[in-house]
């Protein structure tokens, strides 16, 4: 019985744990299928989306700039917008809805919106509303800084104010009472009072569900008491990044926030939930089937319904986002034209802007939409620090002299225009001295385009003036424009021009001339340069039916294919009438299309860019103004509609210029909006996700280098030259819009294609065509290659060098400073005999020096970049050659010495020395005649015959030592071993010298031998004297590059500060040493005996 007890519990505890292991499964299980997944869901906006709520399931509304509704499962716009741009919202339901609107004075309208009807209702604050909460149309509360209304029964009253708080959010509970956030004190509420919440300083965010006001702070979560306390429900410190949350219950909470995050907080811990968005989440809701949604940056929906997640429609154009260059809290404006080219060649496109009464700005790329002005150290900000300004209104950039670097023309008001020639993408140097080309201090020239025009393969220029008559001039091959042709090409007018644009209205290859007048009516020019071989323009202005109308004051010109039939169409903006559209019929004649694809408008408008925005395959116009700025979408070449707001392109303030560009080469077109006055000029970042592009960069070398002028065909695979398959039409320009220019290659959307044919033409008008280019790519196309290429581009440089008066002086330094180096080398080698080697390092080195310094000064100053290099190129000549003539007259010395010493040695040999050996024999004889009985005679005779014998061995001696030759370390040995072995034998001395290595290898010049030689001697002579020794040893070692010699005795020694003192022998002894460079040294002791040791260089 106990067994079976025993193993019923066994059974038990086995099938409990299996029952637990069961139960943590499916928990485990329903945890994850808690775990939302998250759909992006198709938005009808792209503007930012900072409110959303819902009244039912599937009736909710969501608000960005517009409104938008949630109708039978997909997001719509509303179909009865409000008049304004919306601040901020609190519908009723989405038939009964409150916004505000901020007015430029700083000031806020309320609006009130009843089904079709929307009427602005007066508000009570004096200033910015900040936050408000309706329960009907006739009882709510606005709050703004310092100040809070509330509407009671259609009166407003106002409440008791906050020392100055400025109030974030507001609501009403069921009870009445307000709930308000401030900025600095936290939560406070009024019900008859205010009260502060206690420990909510740090309260974010707050709501108020079942009958609960939740609270979201830096790191908590938390509810009121009834206490008036904050309560901590869990902590994070992540929190601190929420920028909404939605708190079904205590225990059920979604928090959204910066760069995607969502947070969900359960059974009192929170998690992270992967959203697969980085935009900021500005608001969240749940419906009332526990369904969530998020509503974002740029147009963002997401929603945790599955049945969203494989919808399909997420590839939707996001409009615009808005980027502007602050200083801090500096409104940047002040700015006219904008041009937008790569300065540097690092293939990110570069933003110059023409600054009226401030600097000129020069934005440069660092990629993913981050500039750096730096137009003071690009030299080009004209802002001389003394208040006076040139009122810079326009500008273009192109590659005037084909060096491949984009140089740059800017117009003035008051005072000349500029010409800045680009210094290999490092600066830029003012051309404006040496070119013409830059019209009259009185011009007040606007607009400034290129292209060329006679078709030679360089750019011109035609500037636009208020003042004066337009001009023309032409570009003489190096970038210099040294010829105005205005009246011979029959461009003279009398005054009052803005913008202009070239474009080849009729397809003959040479490039036609629009211009805008403020007085006057527009001119269409056509270039009769095909039909009559001449640089000549004709007045076609009424044939084509373009004038308009006068005293239009119009100011942008743009050359646009809009309906894609293969043709410039053109549109015209104006300040005091409607803008116009023109449509090319193919032959460069015009109809007014105004009316029927544009409408008729009452904007003051200025700049003006036209470009394919939305990858629709069409391209859309944008119009800046003075006021709101307006987007026209392209509806398929059929008509054009007003998506400004939708696209959130609604800049306001006074709009100037406006240029569009890929910069963050996306494969999307961006644009920079600028601003005179009123707000800060934008970039406006295209947040287009399709990548179905193709980009065409053309280059020219028979033609110009910027390839402006040049046409290019996009058709459908397969499609090439059908008309019917044409997808794009562009031709690249040299300036458009007002006083502005593109980036000159952009992006081609070519929607729904893998696959397109391209038909490139160029100026000359040659041909090229790519079959089958894959899109998503890049495409480099040239007019020539190989040989004709390279011949082009040398003839380019030669250009560049002989008609640019400062290239012309450099080249010509170059020539003198190479046959200054010739010279000199050619005077070295033969004079100082230079050898090949040496001749070829210093010409190099001078090469060098001129090189950098012509290149560090170049152009800065004529004679700083010219003649400062060549003097400092002969100043090193004449150092080095004022070196090597001084060592020339030194070695001449010293061989002159050589030859004095050379003929005293032979003179001595040839007469003392046999002199003294005549008398020797002499002395000799009389020697062996006398008889010994006279033995005083005899010891003199025998002095004297020793005192020949020394006579003779230092002459000898003396003779060898300063013969002009070397000699070799044993042959020194030797000569001392036969001039003093015999003299230390018959004094009973053993002498010897030892050596371990071959002395005959090393060898010692006329200086060393002679000085190592009589220091040896003298040494030895002294032993003789004076040491009274009986053995004396000569040692030599050699440790490259010193050898090493000592000499030592065993003789009586001696003290040597006291012998050194008294006579000249050690004295001569250390100064021979030092007179080449040997260390000496002598150690000597009475009773001990001497050492002396040397070592030197056998040199």
């Amino acid at each position: 019985m106990g067994k079976q007890n025993w193993s019923s519990r066994i059974k038990g505890k086995i099938l409990f744990a299996i029952t637990l292991t069961l139960l943590s499964f499916l928990s485990v299980q329903a945890d994850e299928d808690n775990s939302y997944k998250w759909a992006q869901v198709p938005s009808p906006i792209n503007t930012d989306i900072r409110f959303i709520t819902f009244f039912s399931s599937d009736n909710g509304i969501a608000s960005g700039k517009q409104l938008i509704i949630y109708r039978k499962g997909r997001w719509v716009k509303y179909a009865n917008q409000p008049p304004v741009a919306i601040d901020l919202i609190f519908p009723l339901d989405t038939n009964s809805i409150f916004i505000t609107t901020q007015t430029k004075y700083q000031e806020s309208e309320l609006y009130f919106g009843k089904g079709r009807r929307w009427e602005k209702i007066w508000s009570p604050l004096a200033n910015s509303v900040t936050a408000l909460y309706f329960t009907d149309k006739n009882n709510g509360i606005v709050a703004g800084m310092g100040e809070i209304a509330v509407l009671k029964n259609s009166r407003w009253h106002w409440l008791p104010p906050v020392d100055n708080e400025s109030f974030t959010s507001v609501m009403m509970d069921k009870d009445s009472t307000i709930w308000a956030q401030t900025m600095k004190l936290g939560l406070l509420k009024y019900n008859g009072k205010w009260v502060k919440i206690k420990n909510s300083e740090t309260v974010n965010l707050f709501s108020y569900n079942h009958d609960t006001i939740f609270v979201v702070g830096n790191d908590f979560f938390g509810f009121v008491n009834k206490y008036d306390s904050v309560v901590k429900i869990s902590t994070n410190n992540e929190l601190k990044w929420a920028l909404s949350f939605f708190a079904a219950s205590k225990n059920e909470v979604l928090a959204a926030g910066v760069n995607g995050m969502i947070m969900r907080h359960s059974r009192g811990a929170w998690e992270f939930m992967k959203s697969g968005v980085t935009e900021n989440l500005y608001a969240v809701t749940m419906t009332s089937d526990s369904t969530y949604w998020i509503a974002g940056s740029d147009g963002l929906l997401l929603c945790s319904d599955s049945a969203y997640l494989n919808s399909s429609e997420t590839d939707y154009w996001k409009g615009f986002k808005v980027i502007v260059f602050k200083s801090y809290a500096k409104v940047i404006d002040d700015e006219y034209g904008v041009v937008v080219t790569d300065f540097n060649n690092d293939g990110l496109a570069d933003i110059f802007t023409c600054g009226l009464f401030e600097a000129n700005h020069l934005y440069m790329n660092r990629d993913n939409n981050k500039f750096t002005d730096k137009a003071r150290k690009w030299n080009v900000s004209e802002d001389e620090g003394d208040g006076s300004r040139k009122l810079n209104l326009g500008a273009c950039a192109a590659d005037f002299d084909n060096d491949g670097f984009a140089d740059l023309y800017v117009t003035a008001l008051n005072g000349k225009n500029k010409l800045y020639k680009n210094i290999r993408g490092n600066h830029f140097i003012d051309y404006s001295d040496i070119s013409l080309g830059l019209g009259s201090e009185t011009d007040r020239t606007n607009g400034v385009i290129t292209g060329d025009v006679d078709n030679d393969g360089d750019l011109d220029i035609f500037i636009a003036n208020e003042n004066a008559t337009n001009r023309l001039y032409l570009n003489n091959g190096a970038g210099i424009f040294t010829k105005e042709v205005t009246e011979s090409a029959g461009l003279t007018t009398d005054f009052g021009s803005m913008g202009c644009s070239f474009g080849d209205i009729d397809q003959d290859g040479d490039l036609d001339l629009y211009v805008a007048n403020w007085s006057a009516k527009n001119i269409l020019y056509r270039n009769l340069l095909q039909e009559t071989g001449q640089l000549v323009f004709e007045n076609i202005t009424e044939e084509a039916a373009v004038g308009g109308e006068t005293y239009t004051k119009s100011n942008a010109v743009v050359f646009s294919d809009i309906d894609n039939d293969a043709d410039l169409d053109l549109f015209v903006t104006n300040r005091k009438t409607s803008n116009k559209l023109y449509i090319n019929n193919g032959q460069g004649m015009f109809s007014d299309k105004t009316a029927s694809l544009l409408g008729i408008d009452t904007l003051k408008s200025y700049g003006a860019v036209i470009a394919d925005f939305d990858g629709d395959g069409y391209k859309d116009i944008y119009v800046s103004n003075v006021g709101r700025n307006i987007f026209y979408k392209n509806m398929g070449g059929k008509g054009f509609t007003d998506n400004t707001l939708e696209y959130g392109a609604g800049i306001k303030g006074y709009s100037t210029g406006s240029a569009a560009a890929d910069f963050d080469n996306d494969g999307n077109i961006d644009l920079y909006v600028a601003n005179y006055i009123g707000e800060s000029s934008v970039l406006l970042h295209n947040n287009h996700l399709s990548r179905q592009v193709i980009q065409v960069n053309i280059v020219g070398f028979e033609n110009n280098g910027d390839g402006i002028g040049a046409k290019l065909f996009v058709y459908g695979d397969g499609g090439l030259n059908k008309k019917q398959q044409l997808i794009s039409y562009i031709e690249i320009s040299g300036g458009s819009g007002y006083t502005s220019m593109n980036q000159r290659s952009l992006p081609v959307p070519v929607p729904g294609r893998e696959f397109v044919d391209l038909k490139i033409v160029f100026p000359t008008g040659k041909i090229k065509t790519i079959r089958h280019a894959e899109t998503g790519n890049t495409l480099v196309v040239e007019d020539v290659s190989g040989t004709q290429k390279n011949l082009l581009l040398a003839n380019r440089w030669w250009k560049r060098q002989v008609k640019d008066p400062h290239k012309l002086i450099r080249l010509l330094s170059w020539i003198f400073v190479v046959l200054i180096i010739a010279f000199a080398t050619k005077r070295g080698y033969k004079r100082y005999s230079w050898s090949w080697i040496f001749i070829v390092g210093f010409s190099a080195l001078l090469i060098f020096l001129f090189y950098v310094q012509s290149g560090y000064f170049e152009f800065k100053n004529i004679w700083f970049s010219t003649i400062f290099p060549v003097l400092s190129v002969l100043i090193l000549i004449s150092l080095v050659h004022l070196y090597f003539e001084r060592r020339n007259i030194k070695m001449l010395a010293l061989a002159e010495q050589e030859r004095i010493r050379e003929n005293l040695s032979r003179d001595l040999h040839d007469d003392l020395a046999s002199t003294i050996s005549t008398i020797a024999i002499y002395l000799t004889l009389i020697r062996y005649s006398l008889k010994n009985t006279e033995k005083k005679l005899t010891e003199l005779l025998d002095k004297t015959m020793a005192l020949s014998g020394d006579a003779s061995s230092a002459i000898t001696d003396l003779i060898w030592a300063i013969k002009p030759q070397p000699e070799s370390l044993g042959n020194l040995i030797l000569r001392i071993n036969n001039n003093f072995f015999t003299l230390f034998k018959e004094r009973g001395i053993k002498f010897s010298t030892h050596s371990g290595i071959d002395l005959e290898q090393i060898i010692l010049n006329t200086k060393t031998k002679k000085n190592i030689y009589l220091i040896i001697k003298e040494a030895l002579n002294n032993i003789l004297k004076y040491a009274e020794a009986s053995e004396v040893n000569i040692n030599v070692t050699y440790q490259k590059p010193f050898v090493q010699l000592s000499l030592a005795d065993n003789g009586i020694g001696f003290d040597p500060e006291t012998v050194i003192n008294k006579g000249h022998g050690l004295t001569n002894m250390s100064s021979r040493a030092d007179d080449i460079k040997a260390y000496f040294e002598i150690k000597s002791a009475l009773g001990k005996g001497t050492d002396i040791f040397l070592s030197f260089k056998p040199e």
